[in-house]
């Protein structure tokens, strides 16, 4: 159909499916006629049928279109972008830096558990990283997809369009044998003694029955034309979602992998720093203490030679510290008497309790 043809029919038949008659091109008039020439008033099959072909064309192209997103993943992309996230949320930069690897460096034999546990904090990002390459990979046969399917929408849009455009001739062309039965019908009931009574009868159901039949192809029409936005619509989402995807691919990922690969190196630099400024501490610290310990056990040696074996102060002492100690026992071991007579209660109460509560169940 040219594209005058279709100016012309769209001049005829309005977005509402209002037909007006008066506008059809002379030189389409006769095109028009052979095709309502096809409803044969007397085979009540001819107006049910009449449009069944477009209609059947219809479901053809939309069991299609069904069957090929049905077979597609596009719509797990969104999904697939959660788990990225999911995963990207298990990064912790502030992991790198945990006081524990502060106190690992307090004394040097930890230095293994040190190491140790920043091997596994990497081999953690390692594994989020394969996990991530994972998903992403999918997410690209997501969007190669998400494309695949706006080809099939394009091709069901283009479709519609050309549909429309053979319900339109359809409506156009019942409603010329429309209203050509309608004339007949008038002047078989103005003069009704010209006529049978079964003729009239037959003629007012012919005009009832494609009456009805336009309408549905009315109905049918203005379904399509729904149809177009919406088809626009899903292809619009498919697009948003594949640019958002590649803007994660190709711009989000390879910014956190760079910041994540600069922090773990710069804290490698940290705890390399560490690590040699407490060896260098725990060297000074050694031979200071030792140097303490040294002339600690000098003056305690010059003092045990010049002491009696026990001291009166000691025996003192210690004959207090027994009392007192044997004291402590006493009042330990009369609390803890009385502990166990209050814990036999409770445990009775509590056994009480439960056995109410087992009698309910």
């Amino acid at each position: 159909m040219s594209d005058q043809s279709v100016n012309n029919q769209l001049s005829v038949i309005d977005k509402e499916g209002n037909v007006d008659l008066q506008q059809i091109p002379s030189q389409e008039l006769q095109a028009y006629q052979e095709l309502a020439s096809r409803i044969n008033e007397n085979d009540a099959s001819s107006v049910i049928n009449f449009g069944s072909e477009i209609q059947n064309s219809i479901a053809s192209q939309s069991d299609g279109f069904l069957k090929s997103v049905r077979g597609s993943n596009s719509g797990e992309i969104g999904t697939l972008i959660n788990n990225l996230l999911t995963e990207l949320n298990y990064v912790d930069i502030d992991e790198l830096e945990q006081s524990s690897f502060k106190k690992a460096l307090k004394k040097i034999p930890l230095l293994g558990m040190l190491v140790s546990k920043v091997e596994k904090i990497l081999v953690k990002y390692d594994t989020i990283a394969t996990n991530i390459d994972k998903i992403s990979n999918k997410v690209k046969a997501g969007v190669i997809t998400a494309n695949k399917d706006n080809a099939m929408l394009q091709t069901m849009f283009d479709g519609n369009l050309k549909l429309i455009k053979e319900i339109e001739r359809l409506i156009i062309a019942g409603n010329l044998k429309y209203k050509e039965a309608i004339a007949d019908l008038s002047l078989m009931e103005s003069a009704p003694e010209r006529f049978q009574d079964y003729q009239i009868a037959d003629k007012r159901e012919f005009v009832n029955r494609l009456d009805r039949r336009m309408a549905d192809l009315k109905v049918v029409r203005y379904i399509m034309l729904q149809s177009l936005p919406q088809i626009r619509l899903v292809q619009n989402n498919n697009v948003s979602i594949a640019e958002k995807a590649q803007t994660i691919l190709t711009t989000t990922l390879p910014v956190w992998k760079n910041q994540l690969s600069l922090a773990i190196a710069m804290n490698r630099q940290k705890q390399s720093i560490e690590v040699q400024q407490k060896i260098s501490s725990t060297t000074e610290d050694i031979l200071r203490k030792n140097a303490e310990l040294l002339g600690q056990n000098a003056r305690n040696v010059a003092k045990a030679n010049e002491q009696t074996i026990v001291s009166l102060d000691t025996l003192r002492s210690t004959t207090q510290q027994l009392i007192s100690t044997l004291n402590e026992v006493k009042q330990i071991q009369e609390k803890g008497t009385e502990q166990r007579r209050v814990l036999d209660t409770e445990l009775q109460n509590l056994e009480t309790e439960l056995r109410k509560g087992v009698a309910h169940i």
